[in-house]
């Protein structure tokens, strides 16, 4: 009987791209492969919650350096996600004989097979469709990206929770997520993330609300804290992501940027209101029913700037705090 095969699968950078490759890993997972992933560190707490995952291995900046980690995990073939020259080299140089990606940028013979990039635009999360039907594998049973955590994990996010004093009873629970790593474009103005705490309260005042951010937003979400009045607690600096999305899980309505914890929360079956700026719903909203998605379709739009060239910043901006209350409390259970 043969051994089921191992399977790199070389990740992207960004939490959102992560989630929305999940499908993917379903796939390979469904087709009896043991899976490694090649990431960052700090993704490795993510990538360990998809199916079919049995280990994961360090992408470091250091190229020989992965080199050796992707040779130490003794892999018979490898899927390339990202569409960059450098991940093709790193999985080519460690000799993995049998490596599926897309072509372009120069990287066609680092592939073996190279497949077509695919035309036209569609939702970023069926992008690996192609590199699916080349392996010769199933599809997934669908593209929406979904995780499911073992009670472990979710009782350490209720316990979490319950220390902020955020578990009440009946209570429903708001998370806003104010940052975006990518760039200061893609967010909406603390301030407003400020009104609109202070608008829900007014609004559903038996509803909860927490502050999430990541280890490099911590000053973002102490403004926020500050500005609404030092009620909504602040969490996540301190969580690695399996551990944040153990606490996300638990939230009624996600309110987002466009940002990896939108694409975390949408996962996990949290209803989501995702704010869009200068990139494009139509590639990365947030996948599944129930979600909200608003975005001003202005000329520049989507301009995928990490600073607004025109300096005006107006398609988010443009998002009033009283229209993103409206979606969210749309989505809270009724009282």
């Amino acid at each position: 009987m043969n051994a089921a095969p191992r399977t790199l699968v070389v990740a992207p950078n960004w939490v959102g791209d992560c989630v929305m490759a999940e499908p993917l890993f379903r796939a390979l997972a469904a087709s009896g492969r043991e899976l490694v992933a090649l990431a960052k560190p700090g993704l490795h707490p993510l990538l360990a919650l998809f199916p079919g995952v049995v280990d994961c291995a360090a992408k470091s900046a250091d190229r020989r350096a992965t080199v050796t980690a992707i040779r130490a995990a003794g892999c018979t073939e490898a899927v390339v996600v990202p569409n960059s020259f450098s991940a093709a080299w790193t999985v080519a140089a460690a000799g993995v004989p049998v490596r599926y990606g897309y072509r372009g940028d120069l990287r066609g013979p680092l592939l073996a097979p190279a497949v077509g990039r695919p035309r036209g635009r569609r939702s970023q999360v069926e992008d690996p469709r192609e590199l699916v039907a080349a392996i010769g594998i199933a599809p997934p049973d669908s593209w929406r990206p979904r995780l499911e955590l073992p009670e472990e994990l979710l009782q350490r996010g209720r316990a979490r929770l319950a220390r902020a004093h955020l578990v009440t009873d009946g209570a429903p629970l708001v998370g806003l997520f104010p940052g975006a790593e990518w760039g200061p474009s893609k967010q909406w103005p603390w301030r407003r993330f400020a009104e609109l705490a202070t608008e829900l309260r007014r609004a559903r005042p038996d509803s909860r609300s927490a502050i999430l951010v990541g280890p490099k937003e911590t000053w973002l979400g102490v403004r926020v804290y500050e500005e609404s009045g030092k009620i909504h607690p602040v969490l996540g600096p301190d969580l690695d992501l399996a551990a944040l999305a153990g606490v996300v899980a638990h939230l009624d309505v996600a309110v987002s940027n466009d940002s990896g914890p939108m694409h975390l929360a949408a996962a996990l079956g949290v209803p989501t209101v995702a704010l869009f700026g200068p990139t494009d719903p139509r590639r990365t909203a947030p996948a599944g029913d129930g979600h909200a998605v608003l975005h001003r379709d202005l000329w520049c739009s989507p301009c995928f700037r990490r600073r607004c060239p025109l300096l005006h910043h107006r398609c988010l901006k443009g998002l009033a705090v009283a229209e993103v209350a409206a979606a969210a409390i749309e989505r809270l259970p009724p009282r």
